[in-house]
């Protein structure tokens, strides 16, 4: 039996409130034309009730590239602290300006069907990378591994069914590594600085004997101090980076380091916190203070561990890539070509004397 309040011929709600309810009707009426318009220009399969979803909900619709590298990040962002950190949430949000820049330069476009990204468009976007922005090639190619991490999101979720990644190689250059020789870091303990530079320069030394990131030192407390079976003192800790525990026994140098900020410090953690950001300004001060020829940051300290604390005195590689908290044997040994090659040069001064 048909409503007595619906006219099926116009379509129209007839009787009370007829004017309110048919107004709300046409609204919804062009809105469900628009999202027909929209999906005529995707790859989606249209029926009834893909429009309807679609009208429910823009991103089912996972036509366009910036879409989809939204919503990888979006889900990122949710499982910050379980499964990602937020420095590399950050880096994604990075990766995304970097693209949504590139496509309003290069097309004079909001977004671009996924449909549309080709080999073409990954090799332009990787030498845009490098000629206009400031990322040399291995920054370049971090931005380029995160955008092949969304297009391989589309492959397996079926938006896409081509790889346009296909044929393009992700390969990083070897980088000189940036650490402190013996000579250099008796130096750095020597130089006379004001008191904020000191702060600085001990914040880094403690660093250069225990190998730890400037953000696992900024969250040092004392519960991550204990002693260990050989009754001697230790850090216990997980690296923030990876989450895998890094035990170090304390070298001496960094016992004296800790006992003095003590004296000097009375917080929650062991060290002040400086900003990552200031604590390079300052190092930059003290490396010309001390004239090294060298560009030195807060992770020069780390390297100086792997290389002149541990490997040049004999300690073996694998316990070395345990203290430093590494996932993979290989990226330690990274530090060990470093020491073949000054074996390498010391090697090339004896060889003069026979000669």
């Amino acid at each position: 039996m048909p409503c007595i309040n619906w006219d099926s011929r116009r379509t129209r709600v007839i009787g009370d409130n007829k004017k309110a309810l048919n107004l709300q009707l046409e609204h919804i009426r062009v809105a469900l034309l628009e999202k027909y318009d929209a999906l005529i220009k995707t790859n989606a399969v249209i029926t009834a009730k893909t429009i309807v979803d679609f009208y429910k909900n823009d991103s089912i619709i996972m036509d366009s590239l910036l879409n989809v590298f939204a919503k990888h990040n979006k889900d990122m962002q949710m499982l910050i602290g379980k499964q990602y950190k937020y420095g590399s949430f950050k880096n994604y949000k990075t990766t995304l300006k970097h693209i949504t820049i590139y496509i309003n330069a290069k097309y004079n476009a909001k977004d671009i069907l996924l449909s549309k990204i080709n080999y073409d468009f990954v090799y332009n976007f990787s030498q845009y990378l490098l000629m206009q922005t400031k990322c040399n090639n291995n920054g370049m190619m971090k931005h380029m591994q995160r955008f092949k991490k969304v297009i391989n999101f589309s492959l397996k979720n079926k938006y896409i069914l081509h790889n346009p990644f296909n044929g393009f190689r992700i390969h990083f250059e070897r980088t000189n590594r940036v650490y402190l020789l013996q000579d250099e870091l008796q130096r750095l303990h020597e130089v006379k600085l004001n008191n904020s530079l000191c702060k600085m320069r001990d914040v880094f030394l403690f660093a250069c004997y225990t190998g730890l990131s400037y953000t696992d030192i900024s969250k040092l407390s004392k519960k991550n101090l204990k002693k260990g079976n050989d009754d001697l003192m230790w850090i216990y800790i997980k690296r923030n980076k990876t989450n895998i525990p890094s035990n170090i026994p304390l070298l001496p140098p960094a016992v004296l380091l800790i006992n003095a900020f003590k004296k000097l410090y009375n917080g929650q953690t062991l060290f002040p916190i400086i900003s990552n950001q200031k604590i390079n300004k300052g190092l930059k001060l003290i490396s010309a203070l001390c004239g090294f020829n060298k560009k030195l940051t807060f992770h020069s300290a780390r390297h100086t561990f792997a290389t002149t604390v541990t490997l040049t005195n004999g300690v073996p590689i694998e316990t070395v890539s345990k203290m430093l908290g590494h996932n993979n044997i290989k990226t330690t040994q990274i530090y060990a070509r470093v020491i073949d090659s000054k074996v390498s040069q010391d090697m090339l001064i004896l060889r003069q004397k026979f000669i």
